[in-house]
C-alpha cells in the first residue's frame, strides 16, 4: 500500500482489492487505494471522501 493504515474498509470489485479510509494512528484517512493482483501494484485514487473514516464500508 502507498499509505500505512489500520481499521480500513476493504472490498473486492472486478478482481481489484479496494482499501477505503482507516486511520494512521493519529487521524482518520479520507484516501482510497486499490491493489491489482495482475500487475502487483497499488494505486492511490484522487481523494473522494471529504471526511476521513474508519470502520466504514459501503457497496
Amino acid at each position: 500500500m502507498n499509505m500505512c493504515r489500520r481499521n480500513a474498509g476493504v472490498c473486492a470489485v472486478n478482481n481489484l482489492l479496494y482499501v477505503i479510509g482507516g486511520d494512521d494512528g493519529s487521524c482518520n484517512l479520507a484516501s482510497v487505494e486499490f491493489y491489482n493482483p495482475n500487475t502487483d501494484k497499488w494505486t492511490l485514487l484522487p481523494t473522494c471522501m471529504s471526511t476521513g473514516r474508519s470502520y466504514h464500508l459501503y457497496s
